[in-house]
């Protein structure tokens, strides 16, 4: 299966300035979310969700918390027909020293080898620099989306005004 490796805050839904979704009612999709996951749908792609949360390593958030308001994202996305094949979660705080935390590609080349893809036809797609440099290390294509609110220096194969632009990149590019 043709498979995009997705960021969450700041990719598919809003990372509010100076503050943090920790709550459902904070959970709000980006413009043009939907249209762009059905884009791929209708493409035969799957996503990934590689998503950092330090939420849970700060007590914003139980683990439990955080899987409840992700499955209100999932629900938020449903109409897209996109498939979701699986969701890998960093829980460490930035300065644990985890390998699974972003730029660190383990969750990457953890999906890689459970769902068997191609590193080389495979985007992972973000809005920060951590998420080019860890699709970088996974040897993924990758695609800077310009939807979050830091200030990146990455070079991406390819930067995308958004993630509807990044998903016609990607289904021109197959």
């Amino acid at each position: 299966m043709k498979t995009v490796l997705l960021d969450r805050e700041g990719t598919i839904i809003v990372d509010p300035p100076f503050d943090r979704v920790d709550a459902i009612e904070k959970a709000q999709l980006l413009p043009n979310t939907l249209a762009a996951l059905h884009l791929l749908a209708t493409h035969g792609y799957g996503i990934i969700i590689i998503t950092n949360q330090t939420n849970i390593a700060q007590g914003r958030l139980s683990e439990q918390d955080f899987w409840n308001l992700h499955a209100h994202i999932l629900k938020m996305i449903e109409p897209s027909s996109i498939t979701i094949l699986k969701t890998y979660v960093c829980p460490h705080s930035a300065d644990a020293g985890c390998d699974c935390r972003k730029p660190k590609s383990a969750l990457l080349v953890q999906a890689l080898k459970e769902f068997n893809l191609n590193s080389a036809e495979t985007y992972m797609v973000g809005d920060r620099d951590s998420d080019v440099m860890a699709g970088m290390s996974a040897g993924t294509r990758t695609v800077l989306v310009k939807t979050g609110k830091h200030p990146t220096t990455a070079v991406p194969d390819y930067t995308a005004a958004d993630l509807l632009d990044a998903a016609k990149h990607i289904v021109d590019n197959e």
